[in-house]
């Protein structure tokens, strides 16, 4: 059985506070800044924890890169979620 509730984490993507939403029913993940206006809304075709790797992911990357914004992570998040929809396809 899926859950309704939203999931919900705060971070820092490139100096700015960021809150990611995620709701696990529909898998629409919204990012909004801190005082809650939506920067992007996406979807993500995973689990929570899946989620939450990929930005660890991300930080570990960003350490060796320049800074990335949120539009780098949202593009990230629609790579891996193709990804997986091919990986679904061509098992």
């Amino acid at each position: 059985m899926v859950t309704t509730r939203p999931c919900t984490a705060a971070c820092v993507i490139d100096g700015l506070l960021v809150t990611l939403t995620f709701y696990p029913d529909n898998g629409v993940l919204r990012i909004a800044d801190s005082s809650g206006a939506c920067l992007r809304e996406t979807r993500w075709h995973g689990s929570w924890r899946a989620l939450l790797e990929e930005f660890r992911g991300y930080y570990e990357a960003a350490e060796n890169d320049a800074a990335r914004g949120v539009d780098d992570i949202v593009a990230r998040l629609g790579e891996r979620c193709a990804d997986a929809q091919r990986e679904l396809a061509s098992a």
